[in-house]
């Protein structure tokens, strides 16, 4: 395992990092506060996010969170950063850091997976909805209680890519009651692969990652990309021909033909 520190002397490590084979896991590691997320932890994503991106070796991205006392995906933000607000300027770098977060995860090159346990609130949430997959036990409970909480807002992005896996009226009710959702209405929603036992989810996690990881990566990455650029603009007026290009005309296509009429397993090598 490779453990990544914030560089403070004596500092926990806030995220833990570990390769299983093709499939890099990133586990946040604050179990005392359930994993909630900090200003060094979104920084510390972005740029796993750009190494995963420089490393052809890697297939498939995992993110979860330590358990402590309670299991916990990331129990939203530390309350410490949303207690420095006090101006807009304030604000406007609290968004900003989180939506690059958000950004950087979705556009990834390997297809990820949010491995779900307990809490996942707030940027948590957004984070899994962020993901490509998600899986979960019983115990994980999702949403944005901040009608009864903290008082504030999500942006409109953010509010698409929670309309993009639970529906727009779903995602209003969830906000509108200020509950949390559980793993059996997530399941309803299509919003999860599959659920779990608890102990089971780490296994059951890789086994997906490496399902994944064995599938076309163009195929993967371009249908990500469509449907990013789907939710964000619309229809775009230059359509997708940089997308169908890049498939097309790859090694991968080529490979896919000859495998089939060969009646062989196809080697994908991502070109």
């Amino acid at each position: 395992m490779t453990i990544a520190t914030t560089g403070e002397a004596g500092a926990l490590p806030e995220i833990l990092t570990e390769r299983r084979g093709a499939v890099q896991w990133v586990i946040f590691n604050r179990p005392k506060a359930r994993n909630a997320i900090t200003p060094w932890m979104e920084d510390r994503l972005i740029e796993i996010c750009r190494e995963v991106d420089a490393d052809p070796a890697v297939k498939a991205l995992v993110l979860t969170g330590a358990a402590g006392d309670k299991p916990a995906f990331m129990a939203g933000a530390d309350l410490s950063c949303l207690q420095s607000v006090k101006t807009p300027e304030d604000y406007t770098i609290l968004e900003d850091r989180a939506e690059t977060a958000a950004m950087a995860l979705e556009a990834v090159r390997v297809p990820t997976i949010a491995a779900l346990a307990g809490a996942c609130v707030g940027e948590g949430a957004l984070l899994a909805a962020c993901c490509d997959v998600r899986i979960a036990t019983p115990s994980v409970r999702f949403g944005f209680p901040i009608a009864r909480t903290v008082g504030n807002c999500l942006s409109i992005k953010n509010l698409a890519r929670l309309a993009a896996i639970l529906g727009t009226a779903r995602t209003k009710e969830m906000i509108f009651s200020a509950r949390l959702l559980s793993a059996d209405e997530l399941a309803g929603a299509g919003a999860l692969r599959g659920v779990v036992p608890d102990d089971d989810l780490t296994d059951r996690t890789q086994e997906l990652a490496e399902e994944l990881a064995g599938l076309a990566p163009l195929t993967l990455w371009t249908t990500r990309e469509a449907l990013r650029r789907w939710r964000d603009h619309g229809l775009p007026a230059d359509g997708d021909a940089d997308l169908l290009r890049l498939c097309y005309l790859s090694a991968d296509y080529q490979e896919g033909i000859a495998a089939f009429l060969e009646k062989r397993r196809p080697v994908w090598v991502g070109r």
